[in-house]
């Protein structure tokens, strides 16, 4: 019985999946990513002792996606899902699909039979399972079809099955490389935070099978290890997990679109330079800054503590003290100091806004700006 599963399962992977390894990236830049909340409705995904694997997924993603909304109007941010509804696997990733998506983002949250066990944080890419902890972890999450009402889109495939993936391990698309880029990307970030980085991971996902694009998924914890749950469910806990997955998307997509753009070197405009070395005097309330550090306390001496770091203010966001470099009415301008700063050492500095004297977001500067 399992050997014809198998044997249908792997005629439909010739017939859809083999298209799919065959397409080239769609273009030079990042416009469109899908951020899926996993699990939802009447699949509640792993259960803590006061929280549930659905809500955590979908309070992260939610910050995720305004992180990118608020500093990269360029790109498009798509949901699976912005509530509690259910989703089925393939659904999500014919979402990513439809809309010619450049990157997805599965967001989940993992457990053990064991309570306080395991913690820390880990990324998947599509791949084989290398070993029995990875194809627990996918047949977890790809039990999320057996609450569906149709599994037809899957060719029966049975996801208590071992044998039933060993047809992932052919699964390794054209964007593996890209996944496995950003998914170390993530796990970078994830670290710098002082989280315990699991590293990056391969396992057959079927949320992840579907789609043409590169594609990862992230396990933020263990939601059964109590001091795990409590961070996944705290405001800090969860603005932090969102601020590092955008870090690690920013920094995916800035460089990748440095290494795709097939746009010669800009003639230098001294004109232009001119009027940015004397924009400062012509700053007016709206403007954009470059935000490197974050304190608790204020800092008595910014200028010897941030060595090198010019024009350097501070503002209080959300109780915390930020700290600035600059003050500028492009954003271009604003982006050459970001990549100034970052030189000096302050890898996570990204551009900001304000409008009126208000912390904003790029878009509502970049329209105050134009009137």
């Amino acid at each position: 019985m399992i050997e014809r599963k198998i044997s249908r399962f792997g005629v439909f992977f010739l017939i859809f999946l083999l298209p799919l390894c065959a397409m080239a990236q769609k273009g030079e830049k990042i416009q469109t990513i899908v951020i899926d909340a996993g699990h939802g409705g009447k699949d509640t995904g792993a259960l803590g002792k006061v929280t549930t694997e659905k809500a955590l997924n979908l309070a992260v993603a939610l910050k995720f996606g305004a992180y990118i909304e608020e500093n990269l109007p360029d790109v498009k941010v798509i949901y699976t899902r912005k509530t509690d509804k259910f989703v089925e696997l393939s659904e999500r990733a014919a979402i990513a699909n439809r809309n010619n998506a450049d990157v997805f983002v599965s967001i989940h949250c993992n457990s053990t039979g064991t309570p306080n066990s395991a913690y820390g944080a880990e990324t998947f890419v599509m791949g084989e399972s290398k070993n029995e902890k990875n194809l627990e972890v996918a047949k977890k999450e790809n039990a999320a079809i057996l609450l569906e009402d149709n599994t037809d889109a899957y060719d029966n495939f049975d996801p208590n099955s071992t044998e039933a993936y060993i047809l992932f391990s052919l699964s390794q698309s054209l964007y593996q490389s890209q996944s496995l880029d950003l998914a170390d990307k993530v796990q970078k970030q994830f670290a710098s935070k002082g989280r315990h980085n699991r590293g990056v991971q391969q396992a057959g996902f079927l949320v992840l099978w579907k789609t043409s694009m590169p594609s990862i998924l992230v396990e933020l914890g263990f939601i059964n290890h109590a001091k795990e749950e409590q961070f996944l469910n705290s405001e800090k806990g969860q603005t932090q997990l969102a601020l590092a997955l955008y870090r690690a998307f920013e920094e995916y997509k800035r460089e990748f679109e440095a290494e795709n753009s097939t746009t010669s070197k800009p003639v230098v405009n001294e004109k232009k330079e001119k009027n940015e070395k004397n924009e400062k005097s012509n700053v007016g309330d709206t403007y954009f800054t470059v935000q490197f550090a974050s304190r608790d306390k204020k800092v008595a001496s910014p200028d010897k503590t941030f060595s090198g770091v010019k024009e350097v203010d501070v503002y209080e966001y959300n109780g915390a003290f930020r700290y600035v470099s600059g003050k500028f009415t492009s954003k271009d301008a604003a982006m050459k100091r970001q990549s100034e700063v970052r030189a000096l050492g302050y890898k996570d500095a990204f551009v900001i806004a304000f409008v009126n004297g208000e912390r904003g977001t790029i878009k509502q500067a970049e329209e105050a700006l134009k009137k």
